[in-house]
Order: C-alpha cells, then structure tokens, then sequence
C-alpha cells in the first residue's frame, strides 16, 4: 500500500515501523519508498528496550524482536536522511554517526501505555 501511494503521489513515505519476519525471526523495520513506489531502504530497530524492575514493571521486546545490525541512511527528494526506531533515540552514537555525514535523522516511536 506504501509503494503504491508514494507513486501515485509522487512523494516519499517514511513508512513508520511494522513488525517484519525475515525467515524464523521477527524485526522491528522502517520502510521508505521513493516518489518512484520502489523500496529505497529498509531499517531495523537496533537497540531493544528490555527491563525489568521487580515488583513493577517487566518489558522484554528482546523475547520476540530480533535487533537490527546496521544505521540505514536512504538518499531522498529532500535529502539523505538517517533512520532511528524509538530506542534507538537513547543511544547517541547513531544520532553521531549520522550527524558525521551530515544527515538529517528521523525517529519514530511507538507511545509506551
């Protein structure tokens, strides 16, 4: 649906993130696809939110997701942009080395209940 708006429209979409199984695994993945409808870059979340403070509260996305290896950077129309998924925004590093190249950097985060 994604490929077939950002060509009908002539535009990019930043494709939010969906949960993508790849063989017997399960990512968290941010689509982007060209004004053309093709897929231009795919990121998978890197840093899983894992924690667990007894008595409160426990959230392991690390016993369903499998973390993603590497930064995505994806030229656009509007320029080369850098992809985080939510976690992601808590380690500088990746902000650094996108910062490094000169890039813009988006984030997308699912809100937390």
């Amino acid at each position: 649906m994604l490929a077939e708006t950002s060509r009908l429209l002539n535009i990019t979409i930043v494709g939010g993130s969906i949960p993508e199984r790849s063989g017997d695994r399960l990512y968290n993945t941010c689509c982007v696809f060209g004004s053309d409808g093709k897929l231009k870059a795919k990121h998978r979340k890197i840093h899983l939110f894992d924690i667990d403070i007894p008595g409160k509260i426990t959230f392991m996305e690390s016993k369903t997701l499998t973390a993603g290896e590497t930064p995505t950077i994806v030229d656009t129309d509007v320029g080369r942009i850098g992809i985080g998924i939510c976690y992601d925004i808590r380690f500088q590093e990746l902000a650094m080395i996108y910062a490094a190249r000169g890039l813009f950097s988006l984030y997308f985060h699912w809100p937390m209940r």
